[in-house]
């Protein structure tokens, strides 16, 4: 073949190896060797840029997402106090939250003095395919600049670049362009990532609101607050650091322009005439060796000079065409390297995908993936199964036996194939069920459920027993996936899950109305000197003389009138109220047993949210000072829950406790989940029988198995048995005939005012003498 014709070929494949180029063909290889240019090209940071990072172990410091407005406004006053020259969101504010959360951000934001920028988001509206600009609400707008944090990407999916502002009719210039603060170029502005980003000063959310940040960290420097959890999802694909969290990826671009390092990427041009020119040199009688010589002479000449151009000039010259057409001749060996690659990139990105749209601990489908298939799919209804006593699981076995409990039951659901099967909140999984669950199916699906996860489950060697809560929400017009879900959810919180499926109605809403307001008025109550505390004896069951009482507390509201226990404790715990609730009933309680002057005991509850949020002990100590309370006649009421929800602490409490001589009593015995290894590690002087034994107990029959064990255990261990609930004289002297010391109930008195108490302990001293 003629040098002519070797030299026609070498233009065509090098024609076709450029235009190849143009679909993006080669974009791996400029990918790499441009990584590798920002390594060699690396340079600090300024110095000048903070990153407040909201990470995983600050999401679990709050404990709830989204956040409360009220933290935003705590860390902007905090940045501002510490010297924050600028402080920036990464955070969607396009809704309104609480009336009292957007208050105080938008205090926080005058405060700031205009030297906050709060995020705009421009997206394409899916109903009209228009874009849509999403800015900060108008109350922080007021306060606040917006900045737009939209971030662009190749056709491979990396980030490296932003526009300067938005188009459309409103302009709003990017977070870096603003924080800049000088002359920036229009259009797409290229992000150099040769700045080295892992000198960026990170300051964990969690650090700032402990106030153990120091102010020359903050001060004179410009913030960027954002999100770097993983279950966030605020996360992109980079060149150089292959993954950065979006507030990285903004300072990235702050400290280009700083730096003037704004990066232009050249055309193929230079590329393809070189490479003519090599094809030319090539189409020469010359060796092997020697084309091979010249070929790996062009490529290194080419990645200099590529380099050299992007050092000095921040010119981004691609390489890939011409190092492909130049290494034809080596090709194969070129060829399955960029196949592997491209094979692992895609690997890579379903991995992404799946992760995005599952949960990594059960495979399940993840809050979001369940979403997205009911949203692509019609679904008539969704089924939530809410898994119990996972919590006492955890506190007995662990987290980790926790977790494979949890797959194992997502894997039991997806062998029912009753549609997609996702973990959608901390231990409840949604099913968006293929068919509508008329009444019968309901039963059937009810029946099924509960007998497919009725078997144990052995992880570990251990076996885990759970039941189940179930709830269900079909398919209205109107009412988008989301609501579904949220409607299933609200059923199955509010609903009764003793038997059958809680199905939403609107009636739920209005319990969650009164929910509100009962934690409204709550809050108030004692303050206002609405709660009362009342005492319910407890007598001998061999002598029948009145021993001791328990103390519990009522609420007759003016505004909602009667208010059971049952409907205020629960939510006082919930909302960690139940500390002054409780301080109020043992203060009380010790208060008038003290004014009785009698011998007997006085009996007071502690829940575990009390003593996971108070100091026990110490509080315990101040009452009996402040009352002149004997310790020695009260004993504290502990359920046997607590032994597993809070084993932590109980050990110091209880030593606490024994040494100011208070007693304790195990409560509700005998419906916990807690093993025999607690009662033996632990100091106690009663078991109280829950009345739940004690209400049906018949001779004979089961329940009096249980409770004879439960009083021979106790006189075995020297305790003190008390049972509650007793209603019958029938039920009372099967309890002294089995050796239970202590009785208390309906038959042996209902609750009473302390005066009432105290007019029977008279009545009782007075038929003694």
């Amino acid at each position: 073949m003629t040098a002519l014709a070797r030299f026609g070929l070498a233009i065509l494949l090098v024609g076709a190896v450029f235009a190849a180029g143009q679909f993006g063909a080669f974009k791996s290889l400029d990918r790499l060797t441009e990584d590798i240019r920002f390594q060699l090209t690396s340079r600090p940071a300024s110095g000048q840029v903070v990153f407040v990072d909201i990470d995983s172990a600050s999401l679990a410091q709050v404990g709830v997402w989204p956040w409360p407005r009220q933290v935003y406004a705590e860390l902007l006053d905090r940045l501002m106090a510490l010297g924050a020259a600028d402080v920036a969101f990464d955070i969607d504010f396009s809704a309104r939250s609480t009336p009292e959360g957007d208050a105080a951000l938008a205090a926080a934001l005058e405060a700031a003095g205009g030297y906050a920028y709060l995020a705009a988001f421009e997206q394409v509206d899916g109903a009209t395919g228009t874009r849509r600009l999403s800015l900060p609400i108008d109350r922080f707008a007021a306060h606040a600049t917006a900045v737009s944090v939209n971030v662009l990407a190749a056709r491979d999916g990396l980030v490296d670049r932003f526009a300067a502002a938005t188009s459309g009719e409103v302009s709003v210039p990017a977070l870096p362009v603003a924080l800049y603060g000088k002359p920036a170029p229009g259009g797409d502005i290229h992000i150099d990532y040769g700045i080295d980003l892992r000198g960026i000063d990170r300051i964990p959310v969690a650090d700032l609101l402990a106030g153990t940040v120091a102010a020359p960290r903050v001060a004179d420097r410009q913030v960027v607050i954002g999100a770097s959890a993983i279950e966030l999802r605020d996360i992109f694909s980079v060149p150089r650091y292959g993954m950065l969290p979006g507030p990285l990826v903004q300072i990235a671009g702050l400290e280009t322009l700083k730096a003037g390092r704004v990066l232009t990427p050249l055309e193929d041009w230079p590329g393809l005439v070189a490479a003519a020119l090599l094809a030319l040199v090539l189409s020469g009688g010359l060796r092997v060796r020697t084309a091979t010589g010249i070929v790996i002479a062009a490529v290194m000449f080419a990645e200099i000079a590529a380099l050299l151009l992007q050092w000095q000039y921040g010119l981004v010259l691609r390489t890939a065409g011409f190092e492909i057409a130049a290494l034809l001749l080596l090709g194969q060996r070129i060829v399955l390297a960029l196949i592997g690659e491209y094979a692992e990139r895609r690997r890579a990105e379903a991995r992404l995908l799946y992760l995005a749209r599952h949960d990594a601990a059960t495979d399940a489908l993840s809050r979001g993936g369940l979403l997205e298939h009911m949203a692509g799919k019609p679904v008539p209804a969704v089924m939530l199964v809410g898994i119990r006593r996972m919590d006492l699981v955890r506190g007995a076995l662990g987290q980790p036996v926790a977790e494979l409990a949890l797959r194992a039951i997502a894997r039991r659901l997806q062998a029912l194939e009753l549609g997609g099967v996702g973990l959608v909140d901390r231990d409840v999984f949604a099913i968006a069920l293929d068919k509508a669950p008329t009444e019968a199916r309901l039963k059937r699906l009810d029946w099924g459920l509960r007998a497919a996860l009725r078997p144990a489950i052995v992880v570990e060697g251990h076996k885990v027993h759970v039941d189940v809560a179930l709830a269900v929400d079909s398919a209205a017009a109107g009412v988008s996936p989301a609501q579904m879900l949220q409607r299933a959810e609200l059923a199955l919180r509010v609903g009764s899950h003793d038997l059958g499926v809680s199905a939403f109605d609107a009636g739920m809403e209005t319990g969650v109305d009164r929910r509100r307001r009962i934690d409204a008025e709550l809050r108030q109550a004692i303050e206002r000197g609405e709660l009362t505390v009342v005492f319910q004896p407890q007598t001998s069951l061999a002598h029948g003389e009145l021993v001791g009482v328990e103390a519990l507390v009522r609420w007759h509201s003016p505004v909602l009138g009667p208010v059971s226990p049952a409907d205020f404790i629960p939510l006082a715990e919930e909302t960690g109220l139940i500390v002054p609730l409780g301080a109020f009933v043992l203060a009380e309680a010790c208060k008038a047993a003290a004014a009785w002057k009698w011998n007997g005991r006085l009996a007071v509850n502690v829940s575990a949210a009390q003593i996971r949020l108070d100091d026990i002990g110490e509080r315990v100590a101040d009452v009996l000072v402040e009352t002149g309370f004997a310790a020695s006649r009260l004993d504290l009421e502990i359920t046997e829950s607590v032994l597993v929800e809070t084993p932590e602490r109980l050990s110091q409490m209880f030593a606490d406790l024994r040494q100011l001589g208070v007693g304790i009593a195990i409560d509700d015995f005998g419906t916990g989940y807690s093993s025999l290894s607690y009662l033996s590690g632990l100091e106690f002087d009663k078991l109280k029988i829950d009345q739940s034994f004690v209400r049906t107990l018949e001779a004979g029959t089961a329940n009096a198995a249980i409770v004879r064990t439960i009083v021979d255990l106790a006189r075995r261990l020297g305790k003190t048995t008390v049972a509650e609930g007793i209603e019958t004289e029938a039920q009372r002297q099967l309890l002294a005939e089995m050796g239970c010391d202590i009785g208390q109930g309906y038959l042996i008195g209902r609750p009473a005012p302390a005066a009432e108490i105290a007019a029977r302990i008279d009545a009782q001293r007075a038929a003694v003498a």
